[in-house]
C-alpha cells in the first residue's frame, strides 16, 4: 500500500497541540488523550524534558522551546490548530504564536502564564537556587499539588519523571499580543495553593476577548480533571 502524501486533512487540519510546563514532559498529557479521541493530537517534547531529558542543561533557553513548538506545527503542516499550554507552557506558546499565527484557530492557557497581566518575574530565592545549582532549577512550589494527585503510586510515577529546568528558560521576555482571529481561553485551577496564575485568571475573567473557566482542582488539572479539561479544549477547537 502506498502512503498518502502529503498527509490528508484528517491528520493535519483541526489538530490539537499540547505543550507541557516546567519540570514535566509530554507524559503529563497521557490522562487526557483518551478524551480527545476523534481529533488529531500532538504532544510536544520540549528540549531537555520527557523523552528528550537527555538533552537537558543550563544552555537551553526559551527560544529553544519556542522552536520546538513552531517546528512541530510547521514540519507536520498542521492547520486550524488549537494550541494548548500548561503552566510554563504559556510562556512558550505565547512567543510561538506570531510565528504560526496563520496556522492557528484557538489557544488555551491551562492554569498558565498568559499575556494579559504583567509577568511577576523571578524571586531572589529562585535566582540564588539556580545559581547554586549550575543554572538549573529543581522542581519546587507545587508539592501540595502533587499531593493532591491521589494515590501513592500516582505521586511516585509523577515524581520519578520530573527533571530540573534550565533557569534561562524562565528569565527571557515572552509576552506578545495575540492575533485577533484566534479564539482565546483561560482555565484556572482554584484549589492550587499560592497559585502563580491568579493575576492572569483575574485579568481573563472579565476580558471580553477571553473565554474563562474555573476547575476546583490542583495545578495539574490534566490528572485531576481530564474529562473536564478535554471538554474545554474541544469546545475551543470547535
Amino acid at each position: 500500500m502506498t502512503a498518502v502524501l502529503p498527509p490528508p486533512d484528517e491528520v493535519t487540519r483541526g489538530a490539537i497541540v499540547l505543550v507541557h510546563g516546567a519540570w514535566v514532559g509530554e507524559w503529563c498529557w497521557l490522562p487526557l488523550l483518551p478524551d480527545l479521541a476523534g481529533r488529531p493530537v500532538y504532544t510536544v517534547s520540549l528540549t531537555g524534558h520527557g523523552a528528550r531529558r537527555h538533552e537537558s542543561g543550563p544552555h537551553i533557553t526559551l527560544d529553544d522551546h519556542v522552536a520546538d513548538v513552531v517546528g512541530l506545527i510547521d514540519t507536520l503542516d498542521l492547520t486550524d490548530v488549537t494550541l494548548v499550554g500548561h503552566s510554563y507552557g504559556g510562556r512558550v506558546i505565547t512567543p510561538a504564536i506570531p510565528e504560526v499565527a496563520h496556522r492557528l484557530a484557538a489557544v488555551v492557557y491551562l492554569d498558565a502564564h498568559a499575556p494579559v497581566a504583567p509577568d511577576p518575574g523571578q524571586s531572589p530565592e529562585r535566582d540564588a537556587a539556580a545559581a547554586a545549582n549550575g543554572g538549573m532549577l529543581a522542581f519546587g512550589g507545587y508539592e501540595h499539588d502533587v499531593d493532591l494527585l491521589g494515590s501513592d503510586a500516582a505521586r511516585t510515577w509523577f515524581t520519578e519523571r520530573l527533571v530540573e529546568q534550565s533557569y534561562a528558560t524562565f528569565t527571557a521576555p515572552w509576552q506578545h499580543p495575540l492575533p485577533d482571529h484566534v479564539t482565546k481561553t483561560f482555565v484556572y485551577a482554584t484549589d492550587s495553593p499560592n497559585s502563580r496564575f491568579t493575576a492572569y485568571a483575574e485579568a481573563c475573567r472579565t476580558h471580553p476577548e477571553w473565554r474563562y473557566h474555573e476547575l476546583a482542582g490542583p495545578h495539574f488539572l490534566m490528572f485531576s480533571h481530564p474529562v473536564e479539561v478535554a471538554e474545554i479544549i474541544l469546545s475551543a477547537a470547535s
